[in-house]
């Protein structure tokens, strides 16, 4: 099982944050970001075949060369390396750091919400529908654009209005960047996106992306806070859809939001995965 950032679009999300490099080198792809002056890499080199020299000298040739163009050498690193790859580079002298973890679920739970533990969802879920009979989740068409950026620009002001932490304010209007690039090139970034209206007007999207012919990542997903159940109601019918083509939905990390912590452990995730940086010590 992949981790999500392992996938063209939800790097390119964020170029207006780093400026991207990549090279071919002893037959694997490596890609560079650049902060300021100083280079990381977003993932590693693929693909990953981690049982050859050819493949370890690859990941320290790029290392050694983020080392040395760096003006700051600690900004040096190699992010979202997953766990069972980390016995291997500990051997080559790397240190790893849990970066985030990522939440994986069975897309059948999701679309079908069956149990106790399912049982707050499947009744936002319930009064929605009982409430708007009619509304559906519909394809995301390019002329939805500006509704879903006008619609996130509500939802941040709402959740800066909520939470005044300086670093939660940095992350919203970094998000606000990367969902109106992948709102933007949907289409050419193979993104599946899904909206909601509700007399007309639109009130909630999602945006996502086939990780392999198993996996599906949901990669944004806003709704109007002030409606109950919406969030619930885009979430089960986006799965409910990809459940005949894939087995797991991964909803990507947390960001190390406790309130997304809850909702996302509230759900019941069938795995956990965490994904660590790579530095040198």
């Amino acid at each position: 099982m992949c981790l999500s950032n392992y996938a063209f679009a939800s790097l390119y999300v964020w170029r207006n944050h780093f400026q991207f490099y990549w090279t071919h080198l002893h037959d694997h792809f490596c890609i560079f970001a650049k902060q300021g002056d100083d280079y990381f890499m977003p993932i590693l080199p693929i693909p990953y075949t981690v049982g050859n020299r050819s493949y370890l000298k690859t990941v320290c040739e790029t290392y050694q060369f983020m080392l040395e163009s760096n003006r700051n050498p600690q900004i040096a690193r190699i992010e979202n390396v997953p766990e069972e790859l980390l016995p291997v580079f500990k051997n080559e002298g790397f240190h790893a750091i849990q970066k985030e973890t990522e939440y994986v679920y069975r897309a059948e739970d999701l679309s079908e919400l069956r149990g106790d533990r399912y049982k707050q969802q499947r009744n936002a879920y319930n009064a929605f529908v009982s409430r708007y009979p009619l509304v559906k989740c519909e394809p995301y068409l390019s002329t939805d654009r500006d509704a879903c950026l006008n619609l996130y620009k509500t939802w941040r002001r709402s959740r800066a209005e909520k939470y005044d932490d300086p670093i939660y304010q940095a992350m919203l209007d970094d998000s606000q960047s990367a969902h109106r690039i992948g709102i933007t090139h949907a289409k050419e970034l193979g993104l599946v996106g899904r909206v909601v209206r509700i007399d007309g007007e639109l009130r909630a999207y999602t945006f996502g992306y086939e990780l392999n012919s198993e996996t599906f990542c949901v990669l944004f997903e806003i709704s109007d806070l002030n409606i109950k159940g919406l969030a619930q109601f885009i979430y089960r019918e986006f799965c409910k859809e990809l459940m005949g083509t894939y087995k797991w939905i991964n909803a990507m990390d947390d960001s190390g939001l406790e309130n997304l912590k809850r909702v996302k452990l509230a759900y019941h995730p069938t795995h956990l995965m965490p994904s660590y940086n790579l530095v040198i010590k």
